[in-house]
């Protein structure tokens, strides 16, 4: 009770309030059918280029150890289109500041890029500093650019990139996807002129990044460590996670320090002799930063008098030297983010978009939108934005307004006026059904075509009239919502760690105690705190869940853990070592597909499956089109049930594609989240085929562009592809309801029966003939005029 009393206490301290690429496609006709399958190629890897692997071990051995790493993941360090900008932050020090540094920029480009007209133009602290042309299609070339001194700033450094880029041959819309520049996240920074003096805890934002691109956090644990150990570093791993204030932290436990970029956390206690094995006799109380052996890496040390004692130790770390870097990070506004409350209103300006006229063929901004949790998605309202902005005259009437949330395309404005128009407060709603629980993309797209593009003579663009122009008072404004919690919806996990972030102890399985598997749920619950902003409440556990425990829980698994599970039960599941596995996980993948406790199949061979409800469904899938015994009503049926089935997706945003059975994966990792068999809680399950497999998925979800986008029911992680395939429930369940008033309650029916659309056509139906049977027996009985 006392560490969980504690832990309360931290979590309070950390809570306080906070004030974040689209597909290509071709806009000028019918939107490509998509597949539900999501490539993460692209998503700050080059889909052209191969080189990235070699460039990459390369990078990692010239490291720079004075070169200060770009805060932002490699996700978000690519220029796409014609006119794109890319915010950055890193941190410096007083005597870093007064030294002054060069800004170093590591790119590439797309051979498609010309390489005459396209320049990158570079800002730091809303000064120019200077700019260079884009030409390097063959590999990463490094600018250096010199910052003067009275630019810099102690502390956190602002600095925005903008590249305009122009086609070599092409002038059409289509060709505008092709253009794009990346920065490596490796050998990018800021390098001082000096040797950086200590600035405490805020120098640990400044490591850099392992030759994966991911920030590397390592718990170091003694041989002989179990979930005790676990238990006492978890709220250190998370406060660690949530000060660094990154989106692509992978936690991995092993029982000696790292080498190369990242960050070694150490945490010991005098009662526990063991783990006083791994930090220094004279290493005092308290949380210190430690002297490594590797200039690229820090190393933090918690030591504590006992066990009893580490939360409050956190707790005053938290308010006393982690302050400042809590409220320069985590706690501070975030570039490209709006957390939108219910019947708010909002700007671009709140995105940190800023206006400039735009010159170019296609016109694009993008920002993050965080949604409540416990929204509720449906047809009972509508997201409303305010446009205000203008176009020049002389555009092409079939220039138009497109508006993509979470990268489907929602709402269209044609600009059919060939003499300019004007906004000023344009609306443009937008369903709330393409929205989601938690974080949702929303990019504004402007085809903007003349028609002296169609002779593609570069000699004779001029660029310097321009085209369009989007102001930062062009409004967002969020309605009241239907709030009750559905479940299960994994982007509501991703989004704000629904509903494990709380007052709850979130109970950890991980039924193999191998490193790979412990890495894994660390990973995960860094991710998950960073989407909550507060540490989680988490109790390590070696084996599975107990029957009929109540409560949420995160389950990791290895599939032969879980096939074992299912066939024996957990009461006959066999106990466990109570130490962590600390041997490298490197066995080969199981070929064989076998069942999985709880987890959702797809197209699940019928032979294979032991889950009665799967083995249900795939008879029905099997004898379905079989001759013999239909009926007129039977085909009639079915044709309704297709005609029901295609409304559906189409109001659901889904293609034919959707419902197709892919194929599966050869290697693969599945996310999945069921509700507790208790009927109090859900329970998210990870699994893979091996615990070396499990390690490759957590470096995915380490990933914001793959953390970011997982969603629904399930998600299967394809390791050889590099892709993701969500799936969305057939049915949720409602877990919480806070808002018992008559108006939520109202957008709740009204939100259910757009879910429910064929019983509520059917109680209009019934509605409609009790009011004609009523009419009919009230009309002739009435004004009949009388003899008597």
């Amino acid at each position: 009770m006392h560490k969980v009393f504690s832990s309360l206490i931290t979590i309070v301290a950390l809570a306080a309030p906070v004030a974040p690429a689209a597909m290509a496609q071709s806009l000028l006709s019918e939107p490509q059918v998509k597949s539900p399958v999501v490539s993460l190629e692209g998503l700050g890897q080059s889909t052209i280029l191969s080189t990235r692997p070699s460039e990459a071990l390369a990078a990692a051995l010239t490291r720079d150890p004075t070169l200060t790493a770009f805060e932002q993941s490699k996700s978000t360090l690519r220029f796409e289109g014609e006119d794109d900008v890319v915010n950055l932050t890193f941190l410096l020090d007083p005597r870093s500041v007064a030294a002054g540094g060069d800004l170093v920029l590591a790119y590439r480009n797309a051979v498609s890029v010309m390489p005459e007209t396209s320049v990158v133009s570079v800002m730091v602290n809303g000064a120019p500093v200077g700019n260079f042309p884009v030409r390097s299609p063959s590999g990463f070339s490094t600018q250096t650019i010199a910052v003067p001194t009275s630019t810099l700033r102690a502390g956190v450094n602002e600095v925005q990139l903008r590249a305009v880029q122009q086609h070599r041959v092409d002038c059409s819309m289509e060709a505008t996807y092709e253009l794009w520049t990346e920065l490596d996240e490796q050998t990018s920074g800021f390098r001082p002129h000096s040797a950086q003096g200590s600035n405490g805890f805020a120098s640990l934002r400044k490591v850099g990044r392992d030759a994966r691109g991911l920030t590397d956090l390592r718990l170091v644990l003694p041989r002989g460590s179990g979930a005790a150990a676990l238990n006492r570093a978890a709220p250190m791993v998370q406060t660690l996670a949530l000060a660094l204030n990154r989106d692509d932290i992978s936690v991995t436990v092993a029982e000696t320090a790292g080498t190369g970029p990242g960050i070694d956390l150490l945490v010991a206690s005098d009662d526990d002799q063991a783990s006083l094995s791994v930090i220094r006799s004279d290493t005092p109380h308290g949380l210190s930063l430690a002297p490594g052996g590797d200039p690229l890496r820090h190393t933090v040390v918690l030591r504590a008098s006992n066990a009893r004692e580490i939360p409050n130790l956190v707790l005053n770390a938290v308010q006393g030297p982690l302050k400042p870097v809590f409220d320069s990070g985590i706690r501070a506004q975030r570039s490209g983010e709006i957390r939108a409350e219910a019947s708010s209103v909002y700007t671009l300006a709140d995105a940190g978009y800023v206006p400039a006229p735009f010159t170019g063929r296609l016109f694009r901004t993008r920002f993050d939108m965080v949604m409540p949790a416990d929204f509720y998605p449906a047809e009972y309202a509508t997201l409303d934005l305010a446009l205000h902005g203008a176009t020049s005259p002389g555009l092409k009437p079939t220039s138009q307004l497109l508006v993509r949330v979470n990268d489907q395309i929602v709402k269209s404005l044609p600009m059919r006026d060939t003499g300019g128009e004007v906004f000023s407060g344009r609306k443009l709603e937008l369903p709330l059904r393409a929205f989601r629980p938690g974080r949702n993309q929303i990019e504004l797209l402007a085809e903007l075509e003349r028609p002296a593009d169609d002779a593609c003579v570069f000699a004779e663009r001029d660029d310097s009239v321009p085209r369009f122009i989007l102001l930062d008072t062009t409004e967002i404004r969020v309605p009241a919502l239907a709030r009750v919690a559905r479940l299960p919806e994994l982007a509501a996990l991703a989004g704000s760690a629904y509903p494990y972030a709380g007052t709850n102890a979130v109970n950890v399985h991980v039924l193999q105690p191998d490193a790979g598997s412990i890495s894994t749920a660390l990973t995960v619950l860094a991710k998950m705190s960073n989407s909550a902003k507060t540490p989680l409440l988490a109790q390590f556990n070696f084996g599975p869940p107990k029957a009929g425990a109540e409560g949420n829980a995160l389950v990791v698994a290895s599939r032969q853990a879980t096939d074992e599970l299912a066939r024996l039960g957990p009461n006959r599941f066999p106990a466990l070592s109570g130490q962590i596995d600390f041997a490298p996980a490197l066995e080969s993948a199981d070929p064989i597909v076998t069942s999985a406790i709880n987890l959702p199949t797809v197209a699940t061979p019928l032979a294979v499956t032991s889950d009665p409800s799967a083995l249900l469904e795939a008879f029905r899938q099997t004898t379905r089109d079989q001759p013999g015994g239909n009926t007129f009503s039977d085909g009639l049926s079915v044709k309704l049930d297709e005609l029901y089935q295609s409304f559906r997706q189409w109001l659901n945003y889904r293609s034919s594609a959707d419902q197709l059975a892919p194929a599966e994966p050869a290697r693969k990792a599945v996310l999945t989240q069921r509700p507790n068999v208790s009927g109090d809680g859900v329970v998210t399950w990870l699994t893979a085929d091996t615990a070396f497999e499990m390690r490759e998925v957590a470096q995915m979800l380490s990933s914001p562009a793959v953390w970011n986008r997982i969603e629904g029911e399930s998600v299967v992680f394809d390791l050889d592809a590099n892709t993701i395939r969500s799936t969305k429930p057939e049915a949720y369940f409602a877990h919480k309801l806070s808002d018992y008033g008559p108006g939520n309650l109202r957008r709740i029916a009204a939100a259910w029966f757009s879910d429910h659309f064929r019983i509520y056509v059917v109680l209009v139906i019934a509605l409609m003939a009790v009011f004609a049977i009523w009419l009919g027996r009230l009309v002739p009985g009435a004004g009949v005029r009388s003899d008597q």
